[in-house]
């Protein structure tokens, strides 16, 4: 799996992640993403550990890409890209975006952060080069205006999403308690879910 070859001309979404596990918001937030801001197509990119985070994915690669594959399969404008999983080491969004834009050289990059993310871009290994090959679309966790960083040629576009009351580290921290997560995770990928559960 990688993304898609087929050479196009118009609005491509990036959405990365480590997706430990994905749920209702990622997807959701990804079709909203594909609706608000007319994109062709949608990458979603999973990474093999994420930059910024300490603690090794509590899911295997390969349940998480079951998942997503899953998830993709329900609309034909979601690609799953396996780049960084393929590299399998710590990924920067620049050097894959990099990647990305050879085979899609002519289309428009957005790249999908939530808003705290997107406030500390500033932290981000290569920001001032990633804001010069992208735009980016900014989803709301929570109520508050987002504020955007300090960063040259930085240029955004703040969704006007429904606020979903779910993130991944919810969902483990039930998982440890024996609580319920069924209606967390999207009905299609909850079976793969459980299995894991269940080893």
């Amino acid at each position: 799996m990688s993304v898609l070859q087929k050479p196009t001309t118009g609005k491509i979404g990036f959405f990365g992640g480590t997706f430990d596990p994905p749920h209702i918001g990622h997807v959701s937030i990804a079709n909203q993403a594909i609706s608000e801001a007319n994109l062709d197509h949608l990458i979603l990119c999973p990474a093999y550990h994420a930059p910024l985070r300490h603690h090794q994915p509590v899911l295997p690669v390969e349940v998480r890409l079951k998942m997503l594959e899953l998830i993709a399969s329900e609309n034909d404008k979601i690609i799953l890209s396996t780049i960084e999983i393929d590299q399998k080491k710590t990924c920067f969004t620049f050097n894959t975006l990099q990647q990305v834009r050879k085979q899609f050289p002519s289309d428009e990059l957005m790249v999908i952060l939530g808003t705290d993310q997107f406030e500390k871009l500033n932290s981000w290994k290569y920001c001032r080069e990633l804001a010069r090959i992208c735009q980016f679309l900014v989803f709301s966790r929570h109520s508050h205006q987002v504020t955007p960083p300090i960063i040259p040629h930085l240029s955004y576009q703040h969704m006007n999403n429904e606020l979903i009351d779910c993130s991944s580290t919810e969902i483990r921290n039930r998982i440890k308690n024996n609580q319920s997560i069924e209606e967390m995770i999207p009905d299609i990928a909850y079976p793969t879910f459980k299995d894991f559960l269940s080893n």
